[in-house]
């Protein structure tokens, strides 16, 4: 079968000292300390064979995702630009959806012809951490698309456990491929859901929100803050076709914050004017930014408020820790979408109409064209692009 497979040599980066971990498994906490002169091809490989307990798909859509925009090229170093957990070789593709066209002999809640989509973060069950009910930050963690073939191929298998039923959305969406696709876009939708209401503990309905970018993540943060029923939705943005993509899932209010630094004012100052001195109960960080993001949002957030951090960058950011106690304001940090039946909700709220991805859906491609969708969420061309393998 085809497959968009990421590779490196294996090369630790001088000065830093890889982990037993590391060393053992030939995998990375942090791809760009380890990993050098990559590349992304299109590959001919076997298609998997599902073992006992996992379920073969057939995948209906793969969804980009800006960390899959950082296997491309390299540093001045010749080093991968993908500063998170990976093993290579590897298929790319966390963001996917499927038909069931095989099930292991213990698998018991799929049968062949079912929709599926399947959580990306594979905990073990069994450390300190997934037994704290935190299966995100599991020590043992598999990743689909990082560690384990991915979604930019025909056929990926999948654990039943980690696995969820999409059927319902055909009668959304009219057929089952174009729910297929809207499916592939269910787990950036459940990282939003993560950082916002299992970490960040949510808002009361009323509670005005503030959200820092509007890709993929920021727009799902929008739509589901407009779901919560946040009283004003305030999203800053840079790039004009997805300013104009936050407003049409829910966003009040849509700045881009050089243009109010130009004209004098400030993302912090224009939310207090907007919201008569009160703040922001959520400001939800969606960027790679936090540099330019976190002091604004500093000083807009509500007493008492809470900032969620979705958004990674490879580089320290600047806090000013008094300003956040003063105010007592809730600084929660997320990653990952796994766990606490995060994804069931997510689904659920897709199915009965209460959010609609399909909004920032901006343009399918197929697999030997994969490398121009991912050069196109790199470019910031639109708000989601899905490489549908198998039409």
């Amino acid at each position: 079968m085809k497959a968009l497979q990421a590779n490196a040599e294996w090369k630790p980066r001088k000065g830093y000292q890889p982990t037993e971990r590391e060393i053992r498994d030939k995998r990375a906490g942090m791809g760009n300390n380890l990993f050098c002169h990559p590349s992304l091809k299109l590959v001919d490989i076997s298609v998997p064979v599902p073992k006992d307990d996992e379920v073969l798909l057939k995948v209906g859509g793969a969804a980009v995702c800006g960390s899959d925009t950082m296997f491309l090229g390299a540093d001045e170093e010749d080093y991968l630009y993908y500063c998170g957990h990976c093993r290579l070789p590897v298929v790319i593709g966390h963001e996917f959806s499927g038909e069931v066209v095989q099930v292991g002999k213990n698998v018991k809640t799929f049968r062949t012809g079912d929709l599926a989509v399947a959580e990306t973060m594979n905990g073990c069950g069994e450390c300190a951490a997934c037994r704290a009910g935190l299966v995100n930050q599991c020590e043992n963690l598999e990743e689909i698309g990082f560690t384990l073939n991915g979604g930019y191929a025909e056929y990926l298998v999948a654990k039943e456990k980690f696995c969820f039923h999409v059927d319902d959305l055909v009668q959304v969406y009219g057929s089952k491929e174009r729910a297929l696709e809207i499916a592939a876009m269910v787990e950036p939708t459940a990282v939003a859901y993560n950082g916002m209401f299992v970490r960040g503990g949510g808002f009361l309905p009323g509670g005005n929100v503030a959200i820092f970018g509007a890709g993929p993540i920021g727009l799902s943060a929008t739509s589901l803050a407009k779901a919560a029923g946040a009283a004003k939705i305030i999203t800053f943005e840079k790039e004009p076709v997805r300013m104009k993509l936050a407003r049409d899932v829910g966003a009040d209010h849509v700045f881009d914050p050089d243009e109010l630094f130009a004209a004098g004012t400030s993302p912090s100052e224009k939310v207090l004017e907007l919201t008569g001195g009160i703040g922001v109960e959520m400001a939800v960080e969606a960027t790679h930014h936090q540099a330019e993001t976190i002091p604004e949002i500093e000083q807009m957030v509500s007493v008492g408020g809470t900032i969620a951090q979705i958004g990674i960058s490879p580089v320290r950011t600047p806090i000013m820790s008094t300003y956040l106690q003063k105010k007592g304001i809730n600084y929660h940090c997320s990653i990952g979408s796994s766990g606490h039946d995060i994804w069931p909700h997510v689904i659920r709220l897709i199915a009965g109409g209460r959010i609609d991805p399909g909004k920032f859906l901006s343009k399918c491609f197929r697999l030997e064209n994969a490398i121009e969708a991912i050069e196109a969420a790199e470019r910031l061309e639109g708000g989601k692009f899905v490489i549908t393998p198998n039409w």
